[in-house]
This record gives structure tokens, sequence and C-alpha cells, in this order.
């Protein structure tokens, strides 16, 4: 009996020793896997995260670049609705100049120009261009002059008004109506507030 009961103590103590032994095991295990879960979170989110931005900052990419291109057909849009705008203004102005060139005030506005050409050039001789409708008034326009000229017609002078250039004082004065209206593109674009931006 006393050996049974040895045998006894001696089993209960490997089962106790062997309990113990499994609770330190699954207390180990336990701990492993909970440090492996919160590893594998962590990592989970850093991935997560890294993923989100690299996606995010992608999205983010391709939405500024399709704002940046919309933007862009959108000011080209602006742009050409401008031209088209100030085209139609010029296209008119243009046209009422040529309504004014055929009014008696034009001649005498054509005779102004050429007498602060001829101040210019004083006793040089120069060549005046006009307009092909305007060599009607060449001997007026020769009156004013102090020098001998020349009154010849130029198809770029499509308006009215006159041009001259001396050549020995390699210098032309441009009174043309085409190139006053012209030069009022600029100051009319920034005046009327057309400035696209």
């Amino acid at each position: 009996m006393k050996n049974d009961s040895k045998a006894d103590n001696f089993l209960s103590a490997v089962k106790k020793y062997n309990e113990e032994e499994r609770a330190k095991i699954i207390s180990e295990i336990e701990s492993k896997k909970s440090e492996a879960v919160k590893s594998a979170q962590a990592k989970g989110k850093a991935d997560a995260d890294r993923f989100v931005k690299k996606n995010l900052s992608a999205k983010k990419s391709e939405i500024t670049g399709e704002f940046a291109v919309k933007n862009l057909e959108a000011q080209g849009k602006l742009f050409k609705k401008r031209d088209d705008m100030v085209k139609e203004i010029f296209k008119r102005a243009s046209n009422k100049l040529e309504d004014y060139t055929n009014s008696p005030q034009y001649k005498d506005k054509l005779i102004s120009y050429a007498k602060e050409i001829s101040e210019t050039f004083k006793e040089n001789s120069c060549t005046v261009y006009v307009k092909k409708d305007d060599l009607k008034y060449e001997n007026e326009i020769k009156a004013v002059f102090t020098s001998d000229i020349k009154v010849e017609s130029d198809i770029e002078i499509r308006i009215g008004g006159l041009r001259a250039y001396c050549e020995k004082l390699q210098l032309v004065c441009d009174n043309t109506l085409d190139s006053k209206l012209e030069n009022q593109k600029n100051w009319f674009v920034e005046n009327a507030d057309l400035k696209i931006s």
C-alpha cells in the first residue's frame, strides 16, 4: 500500500508538474500569440497607412492633373471668347473708321496728319503713303510740305490716314488710322478688365 501511495504521490506530482508546465506553455503561447497579433496588427496598420498614403498621393496627383487640364481648357475657352469679343469690337470700330473716311471731316484730319509729319521732316524730302482711295488728296497733302515729296498708295493701309518715310533721316512717321486702332487693343484689353489670369 505504501508503494501505491508513493506511486500515487509520484503520479500526482508528475501530473501537477505536467499541469504547471502545460500552464506555462499555454501562457507562453498566449503571450507569443498576443505579441504576434500585436506585431501583425502594427505591421498591418503600417502597411495600410503606406497603402492609403500612396493611393491618396496618387489620387491627389491624378485629381491635380485633371484639375490642371480642365483649368487650361477653361482658360483656353476664355482666351478664345475674349479674342473673339475683341475682334468683333475692333471690327466694328474699323467699320466706323472706314465710314468716317468717307465723310467731309476726314479730308481735314488727313491734312492735319500731313502737317504733323511735315513739321517732323522739315525741309527733308519724303515719300507719303496713303490708301488707294486717298490718292485723290495728293495735291492737298503735297501743299503742306515745304520740300519735294512723293505720294503713293500702300495696300497695308486699309482704313486711312498716312505714313511717311524720310530716307535721309531714316525715319518713319505713322499717322494711319490702322496703326492708331491697333495700338488701342492692349489698352482696351487692360482697361476693359478683360485680363485672364
